[in-house]
């Protein structure tokens, strides 16, 4: 799609974006340098950059602290001839991309690396220094007189112990770190003493780092139960789930299942991505083929690693579809597959199929925390003869098919109502604000 193309559709309309690690941020797509907000310097920017905004409404009330660091003085080397200098970049880029993709990487007996080890976020779940500029502005803004300051997202969990006191602070935890790395450890090919002592010692920072906010909000019941038990309290942990953006979607007619079209939504970057489609063509498609059953998976989003070229090799019915404009229309007349293993929160991908009313197959892990029920929304399978099952016999049905579609649809309605959810949301504010009157 062509840039104007792009903003005459999008521009000013509230819309999803997935980015790369799987989070889904939700807002009205606007351009910095509008005349509307020349009163915001942080919005009036140059023009050509884009932004979510949360609502369109009024945008006096809101005052946006973006920290800039400094910039570093860096000594360039001077350029002879530059045209010919950057078309050797782009040559170098693109064979360097290249390589990448031709490497195999093998251990000391030459078996492939353990994938889940080499992706796992376990590495990564211990505290990280933050830029220094950035935890002194934060620090500052802090201060300035908030009655909430509310943090979001793993990587910036440690803010809470630079945090005011007398604020009341709130932490947004999508997803549980500490149980997502126990999902993937289970995962690896061998676990080592020193795997096991990094999980207990990520462990214990998340739980403390928590502990330094004074409350504590969730995606799930399922988390919230989880929560208690993790930091040792029941008071202060709310379950407030993420905003479903349902619009006509749900006005849109059913489509039964094309013969043994698979669809599976998510991008290579989130890892447990990658695990669910490896676990599928390694598991459920020898269960698929021993059946003859004749299928095809089209995997959406942003697919282009080594390892997804080595599954297309060996799994000729797994096609990379990449981005698509209207991705409610693309899934109808499929059954989708979350065939997920590693994680906590909310599966998007899952609430997509229901708002496209798609029928979908599902292991416990992809549809734990969203109150839907096997049998009765979807098909909930974990073992891979099971899934392949599953997936068989609900492509085959359109009477199972339509009723799925159907419960799973006045179950979104009522559960995941988008204006309740904002008024549920808004609720544990009004109840924060008023423990700290108390």
């Amino acid at each position: 799609m062509r840039k104007a193309e792009f903003e005459q559709k999008y521009l000013g309309e509230r819309v999803q974006i997935e980015l790369f690690n799987g989070r889904v941020l939700t807002g009205f797509l606007e351009k910095t340098g509008d005349e509307r907000f020349k009163n915001n310097p942080d919005l009036y920017l140059r023009k050509g950059y884009y932004c979510l905004i949360e609502t369109l409404e009024s945008q006096d009330n809101v005052d946006f602290f973006i920290y800039t660091p400094k910039p570093q003085t860096v000594r360039l080397p001077r350029i002879k001839h530059p045209f010919y200098y950057k078309w050797l970049q782009k040559i170098h880029a693109s064979v360097t991309r290249k390589m990448n993709r031709q490497q195999i990487w093998t251990d000391e007996t030459g078996e492939v690396v353990d994938l889940v080890r080499g992706k796992s976020t376990l590495f990564s779940s211990c505290f990280q220094p933050l830029d220094q500029g950035y935890v002194e502005y934060v620090s500052q803004v802090a201060h300035s007189g908030f009655d909430i300051i509310q943090v979001e997202f793993y990587e910036l969990l440690s803010l809470g112990f630079l945090l005011p006191e007398n604020v009341q602070t709130i932490f947004v935890h999508h997803e549980l770190r500490y149980i997502r790395n126990e999902k993937e450890i289970a995962l690896f090919r061998e676990q080592t003493a020193g795997d096991r002592m990094l999980f207990h010692i990520a462990k214990d920072f998340e739980r403390s780092a928590l502990l330094k906010y004074k409350d504590v909000i969730v995606l799930t019941e399922v988390d919230r139960k989880i929560m208690e038990d993790f930091i040792g309290r029941k008071d202060h942990i709310y379950t407030s789930p993420a905003v479903v953006q349902v619009g006509d979607r749900l006005e849109q007619p059913f489509v039964p299942v094309q013969s043994g079209r698979l669809t599976f939504v998510g991008s290579e970057d989130h890892f447990p991505n990658l695990d669910a489609v490896a676990w599928f063509c390694h598991e459920v498609i020898p269960h698929l083929r021993k059946r003859h059953f004749s299928f095809t998976l089209q995997v959406i989003g942003k697919w282009r690693g080594e390892c997804i070229n080595r599954l297309q090799s060996e799994y000729p019915e797994l096609k990379l579809v990449g981005y698509v404009e209207d991705l409610g229309s693309f899934l109808k007349g499929s059954v989708a597959v979350v065939p997920i293993r590693i994680g906590s929160g909310m599966r998007m991908k899952i609430l997509d199929a229901v708002l496209s009313k798609v029928p979908f197959v599902t292991t416990a892990k992809g549809v734990e925390g969203i109150d839907f029920k096997d049998g009765e929304d979807c098909l909930i399978v974990d073992d891979p003869a099971g899934f392949a099952e599953a997936v068989i016999a609900l492509s085959s049905n359109p009477q199972l098919q339509r009723q799925l579609v159907t419960h799973a649809e006045d179950s979104l309605r009522q559960v995941y109502n988008p204006g309740q959810m904002q008024e549920r949301r808004l609720a544990v504010y009004e109840q924060i604000l008023g423990d700290k009157v108390g």
